[in-house]
C-alpha cells in the first residue's frame, strides 16, 4: 500500500507515531525533514553517488598510447615538415608542450605544437576512445637542419583528459631529408 506524503496525512511512521507537519515555524521545520527523508525513499537513489553508479559513469583509468608517428622509427621528414603523432584517446592539452620534445644530440629544438581542441563531447569518457592527432613544428627560427639525425620524445608526463599517462617514455629517431 503507498501513501501520499501530504501536510493533513502522516507521512512517516515510527512505533505507531505518526509524524505530521503541522503549521508554523515547527510545521515547516517537519514538512523540509520529512521531504529530505521520503527523496531518497521515492526515488530508490542514494544521497550521494560514487564512480559505478547507474547515473555516474566509470572512471577510465587505463593510460593512453602512442598509435604512430611520422616520421616513423628510423624515417625521414622534410627541414621544415611536420611531426605527427597519433594518441589511442584525448590528450589533456596542458601536458602537450612539456611532454613532446625533439632533440638533436643533447640540444633541444624549440617546437611548436598544434592539437584539435577538446570539445564536451570529447570530454565524455563514454564516448570511446578515438585515435587524437597531434601535430608539432619547429618553431619559427630553429628550423630543423637538413640531413640531420634527431629524436622525438615522448614523456611519460603526457596524459590523457582523465590525467592517466603515458605507461613509459617513447623514442622515435629520424633524420631530415637534404632538401625541402
Amino acid at each position: 500500500m503507498r501513501r501520499r506524503l501530504t501536510s493533513e496525512a502522516p507521512a512517516l511512521e515510527r512505533g505507531g507515531t505518526a509524524l505530521t507537519a503541522g503549521s508554523g515555524r515547527e510545521g515547516r521545520l517537519r514538512r523540509f525533514m520529512l521531504a529530505a527523508l521520503a527523496v531518497p525513499v521515492l526515488t530508490g537513489l542514494p544521497a550521494c553517488l560514487e564512480p559505478g553508479d547507474p547515473i555516474y559513469s566509470l572512471r577510465d583509468t587505463d593510460p593512453p598510447e602512442v598509435l604512430s608517428t611520422t616520421p616513423i622509427a628510423g624515417g625521414t621528414v622534410a627541414p621544415g615538415g611536420t611531426l605527427r603523432i597519433t594518441f589511442s584517446e584525448t590528450m589533456d592539452p596542458r601536458s602537450l608542450r612539456p611532454g613532446i620534445a625533439v632533440f638533436a644530440g643533447r640540444d633541444e629544438v624549440a617546437l611548436t605544437v598544434a592539437a584539435p581542441a577538446v570539445s564536451d563531447v570529447d570530454a565524455d569518457v563514454e564516448r570511446g576512445d578515438r585515435p587524437y592527432m597531434v601535430e608539432a613544428t619547429a618553431a619559427e627560427g630553429s628550423p630543423l637542419q637538413p640531413a640531420t639525425a634527431y629524436t622525438l620524445v615522448l614523456r611519460d608526463s603526457l596524459t590523457d583528459l582523465e590525467g592517466n599517462p603515458l605507461t613509459g617514455e617513447v623514442r622515435v629517431a629520424f633524420r631530415t631529408t637534404t632538401g625541402p
